[in-house]
């Protein structure tokens, strides 16, 4: 590229004007992507602070992590990110730690040899405690079934079934998928849960033979989770930081209500905007949803044909965060988390953070309890929670020093079996001026969203640099 084209895109660049609706990590990460060319960039966050699903609160003078603690360790965009945010002598691998199930037969260790709560072997004695021997049995015909062909079966609640049984399904499976997704089995696409398992089902014959093909030889391999020293607010400071160099103009309780497109771009409608500026709407060149899916549709509607349609992410949770004085749980009694059979406790999840990140004896305990939102005064959902630590904790829980409750929207993982969402991701993001991301189009997980708000910002960023008006794509 000869100097003066580069001075012409660079020019072009910072006469951009993008519009980022949303202030978790998702719209953090649109926004930094824009502003790193030079446009001009403007987030508008509804509440009064900056993180989305990665949230911390004060608790018993520390702060503490009440819903997203850590991520996925994975080469890639997340990671890259980290590095160019100077974070990296701050990653503090998890601790191992054991996963637990419960239901109608106790509570009980899920085997270590084991993928998605299938186990690789069904006379393991944790299976057999979990399923019993008639259960065991069951399993075991799997042994001596036709294997599948390639690719035939994606549904993890089918494969399950079909191949090793009911009890296998609901006392092994089913626990993790809606305590850790918020989904049943069936809505869970094996392909992209467990790759390779369909293809090491048809070379070893059986499910239990292709889980115990695909377990990692090495058993000592690096931690594949990760979080912050500190927790992950960190990160959310670090991008804020970097947003502030690079002049981005973010603004905290800034509700949207409205974009409208006009003729040569757009304009965003809010409550909450500077007075002194008349409270007028912020024109824009192009602008990125990045909220969470009900907020989304609402803005898109307008703009975009296919934005209306049934919501596609789960029911909201309630998130009740415990801190507790509880020498008793310094042996971490039931690993780092305990999930239950569906409808046989009144949690999901309850995840005993300090057992899964370092943790020095004596000090308080982080436990976080996840319950469907019901409703319910704050007391109430308190109380309940904290009776479900105590049953799923197996014991006494200590002394309850401080506590958080928060009522979370959350989205289907990007496993899931959603061709309503494949068919959406595609229709919302025909227009080369309208940028849509997050959890509930992209899939869950603090690198899944970063990845994918990179390249959607980078998608709309290359329409602002070398052409693709908003005008010629609504038509389209």
């Amino acid at each position: 590229m000869s100097s003066d084209a580069a001075s012409e895109l660079i020019r072009h660049a910072r006469s951009a004007r993008v519009v980022v609706v949303g202030g978790g990590v998702a719209g953090l990460v649109a926004a930094l992507e824009c502003a790193k060319v030079g446009m001009q960039v403007t987030l508008l966050e509804r509440s009064d602070r900056l993180g989305g699903l990665v949230a911390s609160a004060e608790l018993d003078g520390r702060m503490v992590d009440v819903a997203a603690d850590g991520w996925r360790v994975a080469p890639g965009d997340f990671e890259d990110l980290i590095d160019e945010l100077g974070l990296r002598e701050r990653v503090v691998g998890a601790r191992a730690g054991d996963t637990w199930v419960a239901g109608s037969f106790g509570t009980a260790l899920l085997p270590e040899a084991s993928i998605l709560g299938i186990p690789a072997s069904p006379f393991d004695a944790r299976v057999a405690r979990i399923i019993g021997w008639s259960g065991v049995w069951r399993a075991y015909l799997d042994r001596l079934r036709p294997p599948l062909t390639i690719g035939a079966e994606r549904n993890l609640g089918a494969l399950t079934s079909g191949r090793m049984g009911r009890r296998v399904l609901e006392r092994m499976v089913a626990p993790l998928t809606w305590g850790i997704h918020s989904v049943p089995p069936e809505r869970v696409d094996v392909d992209r849960a467990a790759r390779g398992l369909n293809a090491a089902l048809t070379r070893t014959g059986s499910l239990s033979g292709a889980v115990a093909q695909q377990l990692p030889d090495d058993r000592s391999a690096p931690p594949a989770r990760a979080t912050l020293e500190g927790g992950m607010s960190e990160l959310i400071d670090a991008v804020s930081g970097r947003l502030a160099d690079l002049e981005v103009e973010v603004r905290t309780g800034v509700d949207v209500t409205a974009i409208d497109r006009r003729v040569a771009g757009f304009a965003v409608e809010a409550t909450g905007l500077d007075p002194d500026a008349g409270g007028e709407p912020v024109e824009a060149d192009a602008v990125i949803v990045a909220t969470p899916e009900p907020a989304a549709r609402r803005l898109l509607a307008p703009l975009l044909a296919d934005a209306g349609g049934p919501r596609l992410s789960p029911a909201d949770l309630d998130v009740v965060t415990l801190v507790l004085d509880a020498p008793a749980l310094d042996a971490r009694p039931r690993g780092h988390a305990v999930y239950a059979v569906p409808d046989t406790a009144a949690a999901t999840a309850v995840i005993h953070a300090t057992a899964t990140w370092p943790h020095t004896a004596g000090d308080p305990h982080v436990v976080r309890v996840t319950t469907p939102a019901r409703g319910g005064s704050d007391a109430e959902v308190i109380a309940a929670s904290t009776d479900a630590a105590t049953e799923l904790l197996g014991g006494d829980i200590g002394r309850v020093t401080a506590v958080h409750r928060a009522t979370w929207t959350p989205a289907l993982p990007s496993s899931a079996l959603s061709p309503e969402r494949d068919e959406l991701r595609v229709a919302l993001r025909r227009d080369p001026r309208i940028g849509v991301t997050g959890a509930w189009i992209d899939g869950t997980g603090i690198t899944r969203v970063a990845a994918d708000a990179k390249t959607e910002a980078e998608r709309v960023r290359s329409a602002l640099l070398w052409g693709g008006s908003a005008g010629d794509s609504a038509s389209a």
